[in-house]
């Protein structure tokens, strides 16, 4: 039997002669149905059969084409109801090998970008219609870094009128990504005005006013969403972010305790408990939660340098030294890494190797006066 193609509230069905197979995508889109406007099934089980052509009138009265003087009129009315439909189908049908693609590219958007984008880019480039394709693209260009491409996706949906809310914060999100902050800020304002009972752009919303410095707008808006969602766990984040900011240590603790209470999991959260800890003179107590973290997540970076620099501070350099090599090897090198690696090589011993780490963090950062008078005192 012909086999045909089709999506319909964000499922891809599959039309086997007269029966109907649904699958399921193992990942599913941005949003939980296909907008409307999208590349959504017109297809019914009451719809002819592509091979059998248009039902023919069978009231009373009425047969076949030609048979009486109506007949033919009403037989060819049905004929140009229907050939929509069809034409439809013969197109579908073309497109059944777009199936493995499109499954591909959807459940690897996030976990691998790039796999995800070459397999949408194919399917797009044979049926442009496929929104949830081009939706899906977004989020993989988002994650691979590539925010410019995902506006323009984002962009493309919003011009043919399917932009959903969901979709509004990923564009605001890549739009702030991308540093064009105040079209951010429309795209998210829009999007929480336009559902009020919808938290995500709200928060969403306060990452931008928090990134253009606008602290007390940030915290508000923050707050906002605390009253929609209480315990919202990315709203307690910034609230503590912002509290440690202005070294109100209590404020903060009590943020990022909220946090580890709701999912012990949480290694940023722990890691900034940690922050504040050792702030308020308390390592005893800081040391463990970054090794919590690192035990959750062994190369989250922040982690394995503060608990180094815990350990250093606390007079046990050769301890210290394996935090910082593997907090340079987890993330992207910093000057604060590198002095730290430096003057805890230089405290066992190795001059040659503390020279290495100066001149590394000097290569990142000239205007260093006291890691410059270092590294000319040693050499």
């Amino acid at each position: 039997m012909g086999a045909s193609l089709c999506v319909a509230d964000g499922r891809i069905q599959v039309h086997q002669g007269a029966a109907l197979r649904v699958v399921r995508p193992r990942h599913r889109s941005v949003g939980d149905e296909e907008p409307r406007g999208g590349a959504a099934c017109a297809c019914r089980r009451s719809e002819p059969h592509p091979r059998r052509g248009p039902p023919s009138d069978t009231r009373p009265g009425r047969g076949a084409p030609g048979r009486q003087r109506n007949g033919g009129a009403a037989a060819r009315a049905r004929l140009r109801e229907w050939r929509p439909r069809l034409a439809c189908r013969g197109r579908r049908a073309a497109g059944i090998h777009l199936l493995p693609h499109l499954n591909r590219g959807m459940s690897a958007a996030r976990t691998e970008p790039e796999l995800a984008i070459r397999e949408l880019t194919a399917v797009l480039a044979e049926d442009s219609s496929l929104l949830m394709a081009r939706r899906t693209r977004a989020v993989a260009y988002a994650a691979a870094g590539r925010h410019d491409l995902a506006i323009a996706d984002l962009r493309a949906l919003e011009n043919k009128g399917a932009l959903t809310a969901e979709d509004a914060v990923v564009l605001g999100d890549n739009l702030r990504s991308a540093g064009r902050l105040e079209e951010a800020a429309l795209v998210l304002e829009r999007a929480a005005r336009e559902n009020p009972a919808f938290a995500q752009p709200v928060i969403s919303l306060a990452e931008v006013r928090i990134q253009e410095r606008k602290y007390d707008e940030g915290a508000a808006l923050c707050e906002r969403v605390l009253k929609l969602v209480p315990d919202h766990i990315e709203a307690l984040r910034r609230l503590g972010d912002l509290a440690l900011l202005r070294e109100d240590l209590g404020t903060a603790a009590a943020r990022y305790e909220r946090i580890v209470a709701l999912d012990a999991n949480d290694a940023s959260a722990l890691t900034k408990l940690g922050v504040v800890r050792m702030r308020s003179g308390r390592a005893d107590l800081a040391m463990p939660l970054f090794r919590q973290a690192i035990e959750r997540e062994p190369r989250n970076a922040d982690a394995l340098l503060y608990l180094a620099g815990a350990l250093a501070s606390g007079g046990r350099p050769a301890d210290a030294l394996p935090y910082f090599e593997r907090a340079l090897e987890a993330g992207p090198p910093s000057t604060m890494a590198l002095n730290g690696l430096g003057l805890t090589r230089l405290a066992v011993g190795d001059t040659a190797g503390a020279a290495a780490a100066f001149r590394k963090s000097l290569q990142l950062d000239p205007k260093q006066p006291e890691t410059a008078r270092t590294l000319a005192e040693i050499r």
